[in-house]
């Protein structure tokens, strides 16, 4: 793989008891800079014709909180983004319950059509294909009876294939620029570390959230 461009599916965790306790910090983080915004924020209203130049440091203050607020609500998206990939992680409540939301019926049933449209297009019956760049079809034709089988899965019940599979999926089939399905900067190892991944979410391999 190059050395500067990462695959959608690559991720960089820390121990699963050190993420739960940092998605935890996050959010109280979160919500306690919204809350002293919304506070200062109504103080430098009030002192507004009164006091300007409180006013002004309780404005300033409100924007400083608003911005902690922003900074760590981002750095929990990053986290849970990562996190949702990694079917161990639904051990924690909140991944789990963003993982299940993710991986709702029409989603599913949108990425089998989408895996259906990718092998139809590398056996050269091109459909319309959800896509902004064309997919690798060598390397799908490689994995064909592998990516039906996923289809099956995605579009059979919900039982068949873990959440954390479904997000693998979502990534490899919407994020092409980082996608070794369509991008041939990436190795091709990428792409078998991500279906291996998938096929170990299947039900015969689930756990329990």
């Amino acid at each position: 793989m190059s050395r500067t461009l990462r695959s959608v599916t690559d991720v960089d965790l820390p121990p699963l008891v050190e993420a739960e306790r940092e998605l935890g910090d996050l959010r109280a983080r979160f919500r306690t800079g919204l809350i002293a915004a919304a506070v200062l924020g109504a103080a430098a209203v009030a002192a507004a014709t009164l006091a300007p130049p409180l006013a002004l440091v309780l404005g300033t203050g409100a924007a400083a909180a608003l911005v902690v607020a922003a900074l760590a609500q981002g750095r929990r998206g990053m986290l849970m983004g990562a996190l949702l990939q990694v079917r161990d992680a639904y051990r924690i409540a909140q991944v789990s319950a963003a993982g299940t939301r993710f991986a709702s019926r029409a989603r599913r049933r949108r990425l089998a059509d989408s895996l259906h449209a990718l092998v139809c297009h590398a056996d050269e019956h091109p459909p319309t294909l959800p896509y902004t760049v064309a997919p690798l079809d060598d390397r799908v034709r490689a994995r064909r009876a592998r990516l039906m089988t996923l289809e099956a899965a995605l579009a059979g019940d919900e039982r068949e294939l873990h959440p954390a599979g479904v997000v693998i999926v979502h990534r490899l089939l919407t994020r092409p620029g980082h996608s070794p399905f369509f991008n041939p900067d990436i190795d091709e190892t990428a792409l078998e570390d991500a279906l291996h991944r998938v096929e170990a979410c299947y039900s015969s391999g689930q756990i329990t959230p």
